[in-house]
């Protein structure tokens, strides 16, 4: 068990092998690795053969919530022993059939447990879920699980330490670059940060903050695009990257935050990248320029291939025939540019975009 735990954050399935060992030395039908967060959250669930819908269950009875299960209520001191006569008393604590009833269901109810490790976000538990066939742990089945504990435990430091040195990796590697970059994992928090993120947050002028090390925005409708932006890059959407835009005092002041999503491992503890956001200040081009105007300027699709199409030098009746309108439609959407960018002329404007840009006209 010791090789087997050791291995397991270095190798493909490993943890999923090291529970197998664990279950098959202590004659237990299941092993468990799970992670229990703020708000009865559960980043991490392992469960080897789990039966069907087992998880989808869990979730839906609120398995991570103290009141209801009574495993979580066991819940003790790192690697305190909690077992059989420990889920008896916390049943007659809680007065809540509802895990007894998915316990029966899933064939679960005797087991032994200790909690790995306590950090502020979550603590890691290790667990044997027994049937009822399995019977009651023995006094030697127990030791064996606690001397199992203790291996498993290092192999969890061991797994979040590799996590945290990878996205410490990237950001160096960003760092020669002087860029802003801030590495986020599936929680939306900041796990590493370059120099250059660093200063940025200590400016008095800046748009973003951290708070419980997640990353916002001081202005409310700037965080609701971004935390969307966040959901989405996190939820596997496909499309564009999100980008962000954070006004400044002035147009060409604001900053533009583009998030890109980072692989993910099969068996991640939740606290690897998984989002990299890059703030750059908006007189720099991201992606597509003209998703760039419509983020920087507050511009529609149709007026944002307008101006982009103004700062390449193109007159009102050429941006028609290439987008395929009216010049009526055209000046219909210049109006609505030079007002939204605080302009009166159209020289005026393909200067504004070129500079946006940071091309010359």
């Amino acid at each position: 068990m010791a090789t087997a735990f050791m291995a397991a954050p270095m190798e493909t399935d490993g943890w999923d092998i090291a529970l197998r060992k664990l279950a098959a030395h202590t004659h237990s039908a299941r092993a468990q690795l799970v992670a229990f967060g703020h708000d009865h959250a559960i980043p991490l669930n392992i469960v080897t053969d789990a039966p069907p819908y087992w998880f989808e269950d869990f979730t839906g009875i609120d398995g991570g919530n103290p009141a209801i299960n009574w495993r979580v209520a066991c819940t003790g001191a790192a690697l305190e022993l909690a077992f059989e006569h420990d889920y008896d008393l916390a049943r007659e604590r809680l007065k809540s059939e509802i895990y007894d009833d998915f316990a029966r269901r899933h064939d679960m109810v005797n087991g032994c447990q200790a909690v790995l490790s306590h950090d502020k976000s979550a603590f890691f538990g290790l667990a044997t879920l027994r049937t009822a066939a399995d019977g009651r742990t023995t006094e030697d089945q127990r030791a064996s699980f606690a001397q199992a504990a203790s291996f498993a435990l290092t192999a969890v430091k061991m797994q979040l330490a590799l996590e945290h040195q990878g996205a410490r990796l990237i950001t160096n590697a960003f760092d020669s670059m002087n860029i802003i970059v801030f590495l986020c994992d599936a929680r939306g928090v900041v796990v590493a940060r370059t120099d250059m993120a660093e200063a940025f947050l200590a400016k008095a002028d800046c748009p973003l903050r951290c708070i419980g090390k997640r990353l916002t925005a001081i202005r409310p409708a700037e965080d609701h695009a971004l935390q969307n932006g966040f959901a989405q890059v996190i939820g596997g959407s496909t499309g564009e990257s999100p980008a962000i835009w954070f006004a400044g005092e002035h147009l060409l002041e604001g900053h533009v935050c583009t998030l890109f999503p980072l692989p993910r491992r099969e068996w991640s503890f939740g606290s690897e990248p998984r989002v990299l956001a890059v703030v750059r200040p908006a007189g720099r081009t991201i992606g597509n320029d003209s998703a760039f105007l419509q983020h920087v300027m507050g511009l529609t699709p149709a007026e944002a291939d307008v101006a982009r199409l103004m700062g390449d030098g193109h007159s009102r009746e050429e941006v028609a025939r290439m987008r395929g309108t009216s010049t009526a439609t055209v000046n219909a959407q210049l109006k609505s540019l030079f007002r939204k960018s605080d302009v009166d002329r159209e020289t005026e404007l393909a200067v504004l975009v070129n500079r946006l840009l940071n091309r010359r006209p």
